[in-house]
């Protein structure tokens, strides 16, 4: 009888348990519980901020062949399933202003060519070519172009969102973004070069410009102008040398008024042209090589030593000491990498980077009192220092500095955003110009000069301009007058990163990266380590008592070998025995882990399964029967409400 009951509690379990997601399916469709621990099912504020700007009608179309990744790649199917999902989250947030429209673009089918012809990227799924989509195109009558992802990588999962939204932005603001580069280095190419000196190469762009005028309008402004051009969406400062008073106003007024700004400072730039003199070698080791923010930096809270360098033993790059000599590492050549934690993976701005080489960095620090939010996007590792400048001024060579390198055990800021309100640096108003000065020696103060910020700023600061030269991250190869870039080092894709980031609204500068949906067991990793490294002990006591026994063994052997045998006397034959009963007993502790590792896991893996499997679905039973039953109430008093009028 007992038996009987029991399988009957199951069975009404069952049928309670179908009846709900029958009920939920048809009732629920528009109830979500994002349960994630970094809300990875939830939208921003700021992409939902984005969504609620969109003014005419956008078309998402979302390819994925479903058939074929089920038959070829069958973990690509509940990525797309998250895609899908995510999708279907931005059309029920925009109002009615997003479309969505999902295709399996079966191969050779006009599915697949239009997938083709909007831009997306297949890749071969079988050894027949048949290529697999999974992508998303958007289209809208406001923009002249379309806008596409070519393909969703489950390991760029983390910036999902950001690139949806992205997308979402460029198609209801499609007018390409102009750049603003204020810089005293010969980035552009330098044209008088060879005008000093007929035989000089002629300097070409530096590629990094080269790419950033693939995707912007990029506008060069002379160092020494008085004054911002109109209209820029982001400034890009590299080693800003001696700017004149009336620009360095010019780019706080626009901070203030909500320009995005990104400064590349220096405090030893070698890309720097320096007059050379063979009469006074000196004068190109005492020329100043430094830039810096100025009294822009004290508004924004952030400083750098011009009298120090970061040098980093950890992230060293190895260089040329000369013909015949073997390369070296050099402390103040650096390779920051992603897998040394160097770079910031949850900033889109470096969330995916691998690695950029820096050269004479220097360190950057938040100011004593500063009301901004600095946010570190490069750091050195701990393994690092500060070098005096004048060490290299004076040309120390690699060697020396290695030598004398002693690591402070700290980690320094090498790049770092700059978020919060700020007051002008220029409290008393406009300086007055070279030209103005004699005429008017006290400040102007024009009536639209702002005195704070109108909203949070986002200033980007990096303490290197040589990491943009050629020479630190790129070779570039001459193919019938072409120049072909290859890259060694991320450096041209954080400038270009940097300067997209900061070409959006606010909004989409907010997101951050949001992890993956897909994660790990880290309570069975760990068990699994945990015994692996007592099996390792193990496994390494059992060599030292092999090696132990070895070395006895051979000193105990007095006899050697009779007629081919070897003769063993009573103590080799009694340490012989003793060895092989350690061994015994080693292996069977061996075991011994390996069994407990077994059942540990076996044992998680038993709860995950009662909890996932049993307490989940019911918990969301429980909710949904509350959910009903709230609805159920309501129903029930309005209907009382409407019998009693």
């Amino acid at each position: 009888m007992r038996r009987l009951l029991s399988w009957g509690g199951l069975a009404l379990v069952f049928v309670l348990f179908l009846a709900f997601n029958v009920l939920s399916s048809t009732t629920l469709t528009r109830g979500r519980i994002d349960l994630t621990e970094n809300k990875l099912f939830t939208l921003s504020q700021g992409t939902k901020n984005v969504l609620a700007k969109v003014s005419d009608p956008i078309s998402l179309r979302f390819y994925f062949s479903k058939k074929l990744a089920a038959e070829q790649a069958p973990g690509v199917v509940s990525y797309a399933q998250r895609v899908r999902e995510l999708l279907e989250e931005y059309v029920s947030h925009s109002g009615g202003k997003l479309t969505l429209e999902v295709a399996d673009p079966e191969p050779y089918s006009e599915t697949e060519e239009r997938a083709a012809q909007y831009g997306l990227k297949g890749v071969p799924a079988t050894a027949g070519g048949e290529m697999l989509y999974f992508g998303l195109a958007g289209t809208s009558a406001s923009s002249p172009e379309d806008e596409v992802i070519p393909f969703f990588q489950p390991d760029k999962e983390d910036s999902l969102e950001y690139d949806i939204t992205r997308l979402v932005y460029n198609l209801s603001n499609p007018k390409k973004k102009t750049i603003g580069l204020v810089t005293s280095l010969p980035m552009d190419g330098d044209p008088m070069a060879r005008m000093m000196n007929p035989r000089a190469r002629p300097q070409e762009p530096w590629i990094a410009l080269e790419q950033l005028r693939q995707t912007f309008d990029v506008k060069v402004i002379p160092p020494t102008a008085e004054k911002l051009e109109d209209n820029l969406d982001v400034l890009v400062l590299v080693h800003p040398q001696n700017l004149a008073p009336g620009m360095l106003y010019s780019i706080d007024q626009f901070v203030l008024n909500g320009g995005n700004v990104v400064a590349f400072i220096d405090p030893y730039c070698v890309a720097q042209p320096v007059r050379e003199d063979p009469q006074n070698p000196m004068q190109s080791m005492m020329a100043d090589r430094s830039s810096s923010l100025g009294v822009l930096g004290e508004a924004w809270g952030i400083e750098m030593s011009k009298d120090d360098i970061v040098g980093d033993r950890d992230l060293a790059l190895r260089v040329s000491q000369g013909q015949g000599q073997p390369p070296i590492d050099s402390v103040v050549y650096i390779g920051v990498r992603s897998d040394k934690d160097a770079l910031d993976k949850s900033d889109f701005t470096t969330s995916q980077l691998k690695s950029m080489n820096l050269g004479f960095a220097g360190v950057l620090r938040k100011r004593d009192g500063a009301t901004t939010t600095i946010t570190p996007l490069i750091e050195t590792t701990k393994n690092s220092m500060r070098i005096e400048k004048s060490k290299v001024q004076f040309q120390a060579s690699a060697a020396e500095l290695l030598e004398s390198f002693q690591a402070g055990g700290e980690k320094m800021m090498l790049a770092a955003r700059i978020n919060g309100t700020v007051k002008t640096a220029f409290p008393a108003g406009k300086p007055a110009s070279a030209a103005e000065s004699a005429d008017a020696p006290t400040p102007l103060l024009p009536a639209e000069s702002l005195k704070e910020s109108k909203g949070p700023i986002n200033v980007i600061v990096v303490a290197d301009a040589d990491m943009l030269a050629d020479d630190m991250w790129v070779r570039v190869q001459n193919f019938l007058g072409t120049r072909i870039p290859q890259a060694l080092a991320d450096n041209g894709s954080f400038l270009t990163n940097v300067v997209d980031n900061l070409s959006g609204s606010n909004d989409l500068i907010s997101l951050r990266s949001r992890g993956r949906s897909l994660r790990p067991f880290d309570k069975v990793a760990d068990l699994r380590r945990e015994a692996e490294s007592k099996f390792r002990q193990k496994e390494k006591d059992l060599e030292a008592k092999l090696r132990d026994a070895e070395e006895k063994i051979s000193k105990l052997q007095g006899n050697p070998e009779i007629n081919g045998a070897v003769i063993l006397t009573p103590e080799q034959q009694a340490e012989i025995l003793k060895f092989r009963d350690e061994r015994n007993k080693t292996k069977k502790e061996l075991r011994r882990v390996k069994l407990e590792l077994r059942k540990d896991i076996e044992s998680l893996k038993t709860q995950l399964v009662v909890v996932v499997g049993f307490a989940v679905p019911l918990v969301v039973l429980v909710l949904g029967a509350i959910v009903w039953q709230i609805r159920r109430s309501k129903m029930k008093a309005a209907r009382e409400s409407a019998l009693a009028s």
